[in-house]
């Protein structure tokens, strides 16, 4: 979710690992999309490129980790909050929904670990107010849109049956002990410890 630190401890641990860990950033939508069905084609497909990437680097470089900074779970999330919110169809989420599952998104995945970081819309809204003037981002400042985005993510269960995943609210703590949960213990070691590592900011992305 929007604030709850997702790229931030991600930007952090690649700082500190710079030799073990690959992060995918976020995928950005086409700018000449010629309709949110296309977009969420491309999105999702570059979700089902990222999985094979992984799979293919973890029998290539088993010393790397490999990490994107969200999901197919953000592409549908942002349509299931617009229909909610009306402001588009409820056919563009079931349509994207209907692309995860061809594309095997929605199949369990036992050598991946899944991370969701949540935050409630004020927390989202209070920690990005640097770009909250950006005209850019509006909709991501709407305290409807957030909360919409907010239930999709708490209902996860019920539109993902299949997927395995680790759900933290981390709108009074951070989310960086789950992150240092999944990594190997031996990479572990070579961290700073946490307090160092933890910004005191009140600010993430």
């Amino acid at each position: 979710m929007p604030g709850a630190g997702k790229t931030t401890l991600l930007l952090r641990l690649r700082t500190a690992l710079p030799h073990h860990l690959l992060v995918f950033p976020e995928a950005q939508p086409p700018e000449d999309s010629s309709s949110d069905a296309e977009t969420a084609r491309i999105l999702l497909v570059k979700a089902r490129d990222r999985l094979d990437t992984a799979r293919h680097l973890a029998r290539t470089r088993p010393d790397l980790i490999v990490a994107s900074d969200r999901c197919h779970i953000g592409v549908l999330a942002y349509r299931y909050a617009l229909a909610a919110t009306d402001r588009a169809p409820s056919g563009d989420f079931e349509h994207a929904l209907a692309l995860c599952h061809d594309l095997k998104l929605l199949r369990p995945q036992p050598d991946l670990t899944l991370l969701v970081l949540m935050t409630d819309p004020g927390t989202s809204i209070s920690r990005r107010a640097a770009y909250a003037d950006d005209q850019r981002y509006g909709l991501w400042f709407d305290h409807g849109f957030l909360t919409a985005y907010r239930d999709f993510l708490d209902n996860l269960p019920v539109w993902l049956p299949t997927t395995t995943f680790t759900a933290l609210d981390v709108t009074g703590t951070s989310g960086w002990p789950t992150l240092l949960d999944a990594l190997p213990s031996h990479l572990v070691c070579r961290l700073l410890p946490r307090e160092a590592l933890i910004d005191s900011s009140s600010e993430a992305v």
